[in-house]
């Protein structure tokens, strides 16, 4: 299913690729005029400058796998087939036999084709027009020359291209007919499949690799080497390779993240225009409100009813693709798992007030270790893939899983989230947020709590972890008023001191802390003189208090996570009360807060 929804991808795409052939870098360029006589020497292509030309301009170059044997390809090709030149550790007598059968080549398309440009390639080397062209100084083995005849790009005319389809065709091909198992059809079958993608695209991988190969007896059926056993056609095994590598090479269809060990690469097949990376990477605003109105205004097409949404996450291993996931799904199914993700994973900002949504890799970042600022500076995420970065290995594969396909998150990650908040000291939106996911997706947890975990504060929450945290909030908010007002630096916050501990045993941290809320309460009606801030304070704690039967204590995992999202929620609804009063739109009887800037971190690259 994975090859024929592939095959169906290059049917549709505007930019199809002729038969044995790939796009790639050609550096060099040699100009001559129809009767085979250069027009000036080599020209490099390449501009350091231009990440699309640091090594050479990318054309169409006929293109099939090569092995241990002497293989030219047509009209373009290193500097050991067109020339002879030799490079270091080249063996003299091998580049002679490349280069012979480079030219034997050239020769052999003339006559199948002489009113195309072969002739007069074949006159420049029969007028020994080769032999007096110097390499240049930064020449390397792996750069491919091209010819330009009166103007036009020999390898991609007409005539050379039905002339390469046929050489390729009978390289490749394995010399029987039959069935092909990707498109049904009897066709030409292929000995083994005709191209190879590059390793830079598969994380692992130590050399380009295919995506099916039998090689060795022992890795095929019954013994049997090469795709005895496995009928493709040679048109479905050139559409399927360059399909993929297409895919893989588009920054627009595919990503990869360091140290996650893999490539995602996706496609939409039917019409539909959705795109889902746009959705929940790229937070795109419209792509968003399209998404979320389309089933109240019933907006949505009915295309979607029959596109599908198709994706394969890679990796290599030496010169072996490994297939990861595959996932084939209606569109339709899809903008739903995407609503519903949404809907888990929204947040308020505890700085702003605002309900944001994280992107997945933000959500896969966070799930690294937080590493502190020097001097009060700004902290920064470790970096994907770098070492201590203490992240799951496939964290942001399993995000995306669960935000397109609905799946279950990864059953340590509400557990490991938890430890790094409490070794890290940092809970901001996007923990938080992934806090309230993994809760709301949290197998064990009964309904009716999931409902009532919302984006917001929700005073009628009576959970017993939740209410500890917002109380411990409280708390800490309290001790920071107490010295602003009695203008004393305030080295360690209540919450910095505690919060860890508190996470894993509310009832130990609260019932301690009360003896120091006594006291700063004492110094507000006292020497601060703010009998009313003090006021407010305790009826906070007494509203809180009586939804408590009991302190909990020695918390299970949900009940830690309950208590954090509790906490951050409550800090976001104080911030927001006082943003309110200062800008006339609400009363509060809280103290006016700190006009401290919101923490920042550097969020490193994205995914």
């Amino acid at each position: 299913m994975l090859l024929q929804r592939l095959v169906e991808y290059a049917d549709t795409s505007k930019d199809a690729i002729p038969a044995f052939y790939a796009r790639k870098p050609v550096r060099w360029s040699l100009a001559i005029d129809g009767r085979g006589v250069p027009l000036g020497d080599l020209v490099s292509t390449a501009d350091k400058d231009d990440p699309h030309r640091r090594f050479g301009v990318p054309r169409l170059v006929p293109a099939v796998t090569r092995t241990v044997g002497i293989s030219p390809a047509l009209a373009v090709d290193n500097g050991e087939y067109v020339f002879g030149w030799l490079s270091e550790g080249a063996k003299p007598e091998r580049v002679v036999k490349q280069h012979d059968a480079f030219r034997a080549l050239i020769t052999e398309w003339a006559a199948a084709e002489p009113e195309g440009l072969g002739p007069a390639i074949v006159a420049f080397y029969r007028n020994g027009h080769a032999g007096r062209l110097q390499a240049p100084v930064d020449w390397s083995r792996g750069d491919l020359i091209s010819f330009q005849v009166d103007g036009a790009y020999a390898a991609d005319t007409d005539p050379a291209k039905r002339f390469w389809a046929g050489v390729a065709g009978d390289r490749k091909g394995s010399g029987r007919s039959g069935l092909c198992l990707v498109c049904g059809q009897v066709q030409p079958l292929l000995k083994t499949v005709p191209q190879q993608i590059p390793r830079r695209w598969l994380p692992g991988a130590t050399q380009s690799a295919s995506l099916v190969s039998m090689n060795e007896a022992v890795h095929g059926y019954e013994l049997q080497k090469f795709l005895t056993n496995t009928p493709i056609c040679a048109d479905c095994g050139l559409k399927f390779m360059t399909a993929l590598t297409d895919l893989l090479s588009d920054p627009l269809h595919s990503t990869a993240v360091s140290g996650q060990n893999a490539r995602l690469a996706w496609w939409v097949l039917g019409g539909s225009t959705f795109d889902p990376w746009a959705t929940v990477e790229q937070l795109d605003p419209t792509q968003i409100r399209n998404l979320i109105a389309a089933p109240a205004d019933r907006r949505e097409a009915t295309v979607e009813d029959v596109s599908r949404y198709c994706s394969v996450t890679v990796g290599g291993n030496v010169a072996r693709v490994v297939v990861r996931d595959w996932v084939d799904q209606p569109v339709r199914q899809v903008k739903n798992n995407i609503r519903a993700w949404f809907d888990d994973h929204r947040i308020v900002d505890a700085w702003t007030g605002e309900v944001v949504t994280a992107k997945v890799s933000q959500l896969a970042r966070v799930a690294g270790r937080f590493e502190a600022g020097r001097n009060g500076g700004p902290g920064t995420w470790t970096k994907f893939g770098a070492s201590g970065e203490h992240r799951p290995p496939d964290v942001f594969h399993r995000l995306l899983g669960a935000a397109l396909l609905k799946r279950p998150l990864p059953p340590k990650l509400l557990n490991h989230v938890i430890h790094r908040i409490r070794i890290d000291g940092r809970l901001d939106a996007a923990r938080a947020a992934l806090i309230r996911l993994a809760l709301r997706r949290h197998p064990s947890l009964p309904e009716h709590d999931r409902e009532r975990l919302t984006p917001t504060l929700n005073v009628e929450y009576k959970q017993p972890a939740y209410v500890s945290g917002r109380i411990f909030a409280v708390m800490d908010d309290l001790q920071r008023t107490v010295f602003r007002v009695a203008d004393q630096k305030l080295n360690t916050t209540f919450a910095e001191r505690y919060f860890g501990r508190a996470i894993d045993n509310p009832q130990v941290v609260i019932v301690a802390g009360r003896r120091s809320v006594q006291a700063w309460l004492k110094r507000l009606r006292g020497p601060l003189h703010r009998p009313n801030w003090s006021e407010a304070y305790e009826r906070r704690f007494d509203d809180l208090f009586v939804q408590l039967d009991a302190i909990p204590h020695g918390a299970v995992l949900t009940d830690k996570a309950q208590f954090i999202l509790g906490y951050h929620q409550q800090r976001a609804e104080m911030r927001a009360e006082r943003m309110a009063a200062a800008a006339n739109k609400k009363k509060t009887d809280l103290p006016p807060g700190s006009n401290d800037a919101a923490p920042t971190a550097d969020e490193g690259d994205d995914a």
